[in-house]
């Protein structure tokens, strides 16, 4: 007489649950290390929200960045920068109510804290004529609201630098030196 070849209702049960166990295991593992192992992208942008309207004569602030970079939340002040742009200039007087992106590059998985800037010239039309100003700072360093921008892989998190100048360093300034008033937020 021929055995019986159909396994009992109670182990077929156990190994679709285990099979599904496992199944379940590798699509969260594989989630998990999607979002936190795969590179992310950082978009920075800029905007100029003025203290205070800038005063009639100012015509326009050309400001030329030579580098834009975010630094990764417990690195080393020498190390942790990655490059988001290395060229770009812009008018604020095109940004004081809607943004403008700067750069956008791939970044490892992570959280950022900070962002600085490297800036070779600011520009300011006053009444017709172009007068080149400086930074005191060759590299500011701005600290990113909150708790920093967290990027998961494959997402881009949006950073937006806000960036003016007082009316009163651009009109009455000898050293041709202007200290820019900066924030950082994830937008």
């Amino acid at each position: 007489m021929a055995q019986d070849t159909h396994q009992p209702m109670a182990k077929r049960g156990k190994r679709t649950i285990l099979l599904a166990l496992v199944l379940v295991l590798v699509v969260v593992g594989g989630v998990v290390g999607f979002l936190f192992y795969a590179p992310s992208n950082a978009q920075i942008s800029i905007r100029d929200p003025p203290q205070q309207p800038y005063d009639s004569s100012v015509q326009a602030i050309y400001v030329s960045f030579t580098s834009i970079e975010i630094h990764s939340a417990n690195a080393g002040d020498a190390s942790g920068w990655h490059t988001v742009t290395t060229s770009a200039t812009v008018n604020l007087f095109t940004v004081l109510n809607v943004s403008k992106v700067l750069g956008k590059a791939s970044l490892p998985a992570g959280r950022y804290t900070e962002l600085r800037f490297n800036v070779s010239a600011i520009i300011v039309t006053i009444s017709g004529i172009n007068v080149t100003f400086t930074m005191p700072s060759a590299s500011p360093k701005i600290p990113i609201t909150g708790a920093g921008a967290q990027a998961y892989g494959a997402l881009t998190v949006n950073i937006v630098l806000d960036l003016s100048f007082k009316n009163s360093e651009i009109l009455n300034n000898p050293t041709l030196k202007l200290n820019p008033v900066a924030t950082a937020e994830v937008a």
